[in-house]
């Protein structure tokens, strides 16, 4: 409890110290929605579906993915490259333990900022989302698939140290992954989408604020078994590049 207060402290500090450049990062997050929104608008829906609801939660839950995983691993790619990474290692809590901190404080901090995101993004769209009750489910389930989603990417940065070009492909591909209405097609393709990270919760919510019928015993048993998946296999994955940076002193940066 007290490695988590002092991660989540240093966060706060972060934020504090450099907060023009936070400031910084939300407003370009704002002028993406309003790009992706207007430019749709103009070439009359496009890829980006009929439902501005779907538009508004894709966009939403991509940016707390971009927030969270993404700063993850720029955080740690600079505590490696300065060396703050290898003092870290020598806390008296196991690195799982380390990069879970790590985790749940950017999901704290993401998740104010993705309601943040999520009024001014209504308030630039005019229309204002009525959220049901039932969205917290899927909600809790895409934070939890998160945290493995970052030791995944802990575990790149272990391995391979600069993944920057990667991450920000990562992010902008998923963008166009998270805005794809997978709940219109086949079951098949919905069933296969179920293996794409936090895709089964994002189309659970669009349906609910979209107050469209659908399968709840589907799409709950989807996002738990999306959640589970992901969960162990970024463990699986930390681990080995654990052992493997610990076995070949490779955890810096040279």
């Amino acid at each position: 409890m007290i490695s988590f207060k002092a991660e989540f402290w240093r966060q706060f500090y972060l934020y504090k110290r450099y907060l023009f450049n936070y400031i910084s990062e939300f407003f370009l997050l704002i002028l993406m929605f309003m790009a992706i929104f207007w430019g749709g608008s103009l070439v009359g829906g496009g890829v980006l579906g009929k439902s501005l609801n779907a538009l508004v939660v894709g966009y939403v839950l991509w940016s707390l993915i971009e927030n969270t995983i993404c700063q993850m691993g720029s955080t740690v790619m600079n505590n490696a490259k300065s060396g703050i990474l290898e003092q870290q290692y020598l806390m008296p809590i196991s690195s799982r333990r380390l990069f879970l901190n790590k985790s749940i404080a950017n999901i704290v901090v993401a998740f104010v900022q993705a309601i943040l995101i999520l009024i001014a993004v209504m308030a630039i769209s005019d229309h204002w989302i009525s959220f049901p009750v039932v969205m917290i489910i899927p909600f809790i389930l895409a934070l939890l698939t998160t945290v493995g989603l970052g030791y995944l990417i802990v575990s790149l940065v272990l391995r391979f140290k600069r993944i920057g070009s990667t991450l920000v492909i990562f992010q902008y591909i998923y963008l166009g992954i998270l805005l794809v209405n997978f709940e219109n097609y086949s079951n098949l393709t919905k069933c296969l989408s179920c293996l794409l990270p936090i895709c089964p919760m994002v189309s659970w919510m669009r349906l609910a604020v979209n107050n469209r019928p659908y399968n709840l015993a589907f799409y709950l048993s989807e996002s738990i078994f999306n959640t589970v998946l992901w969960l162990i296999i970024g463990l699986l994955v930390f681990n080995l590049a654990d052992k493997y940076v610990k076995k070949n002193g490779t955890l810096s940066f040279y």
